[in-house]
This record gives C-alpha cells, structure tokens and sequence, in this order.
C-alpha cells in the first residue's frame, strides 16, 4: 500500500461579491499546512506582498509553503501541476467562480490522490434573501447551497442580530445538512473548515491540544462560540461503535476528524472525518506498532460533553 497520503480538496464557492477571496486570503495568511490554492486569476485573490516567495508564469510560490496556480489552463492542467508539487501539498483549496456550480467543481476532488474534503459556499448574510428571489441569478444561488457542507454566512457585522438570525434560519431552511458558520470579512477559523488531523506528530489535533491515552480534553476554541473535544487511545475501537457515535452526533457538533484504530482492520490506520451529518472512513495507511486512535470533536459549547464522547467509543 502507498503509505503518501491524498491530497485533500476544499472546494470554495459561493455568488459574486459574497466573499470567496477575502476567504481564501484568510486562509493563506493562517495557514499551518502546504496548501495549494487554484484561482482563476492572480490579480483577484491581491495576495500580500509580503507573502510572495517567487513566480513562475502561472504559478506563485509563497514563504510559509503554500502555492497558488492559475486556471488559465484548465482544471486538468492545473491538477497536474499540483500533484507534481514537492514536497507534496497537504491541501488544495479551489476557488470556483460566482456563478459556478460548486458540485461540478467539487466532483474533481476524486480524482487520482485527491480527497474531497468539504464544499464550502460562502453567502452574504445582507443581501443572500433578496439575491435568492431574483428572477435572473435566484436558482444559481439555490442551487449553490444544495451543495454545501458548510455555508460562511459572511459579513455577519452588517447586519442586525436580528436580521442575522433570521438570515441563518432562511439558510437551515434550504441545506439543512449543512454547517452554518457566522464570520465577518472572511475571518473563519481553518480548524472549522478542514478535516484533516495533524499526522506529523502524535497526539496532536488541529490546534496541536495534548492528548492522554483514555482520556479526554475539552477546550475553548479561538471562536468563542465554540469547543474542541480531544480523546485519544491505544486499544482499537469497534467499528460499530464508531459508526453509532457518528448516528448520535448532535447538529450542534460542526466537524470531528481523527485517525482510527478498528478492531476489524487489524493493518490499517483509518482516517475519520465529519463535516455537517456527512461523514466518511477510509483507510490512511498501514498501522506501526506505536500507532493510537485519535479523534477531535469541534462544536457549539455545550454540544457534547467529554464523558459522553468517551462512553460512546469505550
């Protein structure tokens, strides 16, 4: 088995002037991973200069390891491009256009090496409505949200606390399976957006929290309207207990992800992830003797508790 993990795809879409870009900035200047970023132009994203490492016709390199790529070639062009990058990016971020049907461009994301991660669409919560009901670009943008795993309800600070919940209920109304996440100018933490766990080091989860085998940590998140659950482990888990926990999972809890031990894949380490009700998993790679379950839980506060995550799994 190649032990090389897939890279993982994080689709990005959403109609014009919602936010996508200023999302993708975000994500560039905070990320902690290699992660390539494919856009249609350079000129839209106005990447910091600061950040700018080199640039090679349609590709810019950038200091903390990151790379973006330009579509002017295509998708398979660019595809091509991304998984001849070394070292081998951990992540690809692809940008859609405003009109695009993010599922089209989500279904590149099971390609050879590749793992969808999650289709994200970024909304206006001031305008998102009365877009929605126009005549003219009104099922672009339904269809847009039938996609989502999650929706960025952006420029949140433009908009009444009431006109905001209102907003966020219209939005529930119309992709019920999906995360939906409040942010003003693109600020999202990526620990919300991505489902990848740190391999590099054990024990560690996205924000790096120290995990205890048979324990569990329960932490405020950066955002605080959220919580991060942390439990790790040495004994294999049951497959059936996992699947139940994830049936169990409240709507509150917006992502878990983990690297799993399952008694009944005795050579494999098994990759978890959730993002909304959908979740997956798939073998990661071959199991080493030192290997231990590891699981983080991000939700609302209150969304779970340690001493229920731990009865799930024991």
């Amino acid at each position: 088995m190649n032990d090389a993990p897939d890279i993982a795809v994080t689709v990005i879409g959403g109609y014009l002037g919602a936010g996508k870009t200023t999302l993708v900035n975000h994500i560039l200047r905070t990320a902690d991973q290699r992660i390539a970023v494919l856009v249609n132009d350079f000129g839209d994203i106005n990447i910091d200069e600061d950040l700018i490492a080199s640039q090679d016709g349609d590709t810019i390199s950038l200091s903390n390891g990151c790379i973006c790529c330009s579509l002017v070639d295509g998708f398979s062009s660019a595809l091509e491009t991304v998984r001849g990058i070394e070292p081998r990016p951990e992540r690809l971020v692809i940008e859609s256009s405003g009109v695009a049907d993010p599922a089209t461009v989500s279904a590149y994301g099971h390609g050879p090496g590749l793992t969808l991660d999650a289709t994200i669409v970024v909304v206006d919560a001031e305008m998102i409505r009365k877009k929605a009901n126009d005549v003219y670009v009104g099922d672009t943008i339904i269809g847009q949200l039938r996609s989502a795993d999650i929706v960025v309800m952006n420029k949140i600070d433009l908009v009444s606390d009431q006109d905001g919940q209102l907003t966020e209920d219209w939005l529930r109304e119309r992709c019920p399976d999906a995360v939906i996440i409040g942010a003003a100018n693109g600020v999202v933490d990526p620990a919300l957006l991505f489902g990848v766990v740190d391999t590099k080091a054990p024990g560690s989860g996205p924000h790096n929290h120290k995990q205890h085998s048979d324990e569990h940590t329960n932490h405020q998140h950066a955002d605080s309207l959220f919580e991060s659950w942390s439990w790790s482990s040495s004994k294999p888990l049951s497959r059936l207990a996992v699947e139940q926990l994830m049936q169990t999972m409240p709507d509150e809890v917006v992502r878990a992800k983990g690297l799993l031990l399952l008694d009944d894949e005795p050579e494999r380490i098994m990759t978890l992830q959730r993002v909304g009700r959908r979740w997956t998993l798939h073998p990661f790679g071959s199991r080493g003797h030192d290997d231990q379950n590891r699981l983080v839980v991000i939700g609302f506060h209150g969304a779970i508790s340690g001493d229920w995550l731990k009865e799930k799994l024991l």
